[in-house]
């Protein structure tokens, strides 16, 4: 992996699929990401970045690849905030043990637990399409009752671990009329790990900028001081927060950053 030059004092956090990554890689929108990491080499001074995504770290390095991106941020929080990774000078990624020192060597047997309850009142599948994680397990849950959505979120709470809930992004290879089940660690996720490396590395979180496009992104939105779902964002996401960018992928990214460097 490419390094950058020394990092900023603005954290900048971005979801990765169909946020900073564009699954379909057209001609345009490959052109706009390089814009963007033009951008982000040329403001390093001032900005220092974070991709916070639910792929794991193979899946990420897969996708960089058919993108043929360049350009690597000061840290991964990968498999959605359960694995933080800073990229050092040479570019080597070294994971921050003591983020997930934190989490119950337990979790995977509590969400074994959590599974096979849910199992006998309704419908969940694993999910293959985000790597493999020690502390993530996704699911797709198919319906739309709220009562059985309940019923997730109730069965996480009483065996001792966190879950996300979101609609599905078909644009992300996600099946239609679907919700994202995401169990981790309770001590977790994106807002969990934005959190972490704001008191860290002492950036201070109303200045911090951060960018996604679902359900699973509004929390991290809603924590820093400016978060926007991009316009390419689901029906959700944008319907439930207030900042939504006029463009898609990058361009909405770089409408935003354009102002923030000036």
């Amino acid at each position: 992996m490419k390094r950058f030059t020394k990092e900023g004092r603005t954290l900048v956090c971005f979801d990765f699929d169909e946020t900073y990554f564009p699954h379909a890689c057209s001609t345009e929108q490959l052109k706009q990401l390089r814009q963007l990491e033009n951008f982000l080499e040329a403001h390093s001074q001032h900005l220092s970045t974070m991709w916070v995504t639910g792929s794991s770290l193979e899946t990420i390095r897969e996708k960089m690849t058919r993108a043929g991106m360049r350009y690597v941020p000061h840290r991964i929080a990968a498999s959605l905030g359960t694995e933080l990774y800073q990229v050092t000078a040479s570019g080597q990624l070294e994971l921050d043990t003591s983020f997930s020192s934190r989490f119950p060597h337990d979790f995977s047997g509590r969400v074994h637990q959590a599974v096979e309850r849910l199992k006998r009142v309704l419908t969940i599948e694993p999910q293959t399409n985000l790597g493999t994680s020690e502390w993530m397990h996704n699911y797709y849950y198919f319906g739309e009752s709220e009562a059985e959505i309940g019923l997730i979120r109730s069965a996480a709470r009483d065996i001792g671990i966190a879950v996300n809930v979101s609609r599905c992004n078909p644009l992300a290879g996600d099946p239609e009329e679907a919700y994202d089940i995401d169990f981790i660690p309770q001590g977790a996720g994106k807002i969990a790990v934005v959190d972490y490396v704001c008191d860290r590395y002492s950036f201070q979180t109303e200045y911090a900028y951060a960018f996604g496009d679902s359900g699973n992104d509004l929390g991290m939105l809603r924590y820093v001081g400016n978060g926007y779902v991009l316009g390419n964002g689901t029906e959700e996401a944008k319907r439930e927060h207030g900042r939504v960018t006029e463009g898609m992928y990058a361009d909405g990214i770089l409408e935003v950053l354009h102002r923030a460097v000036r």
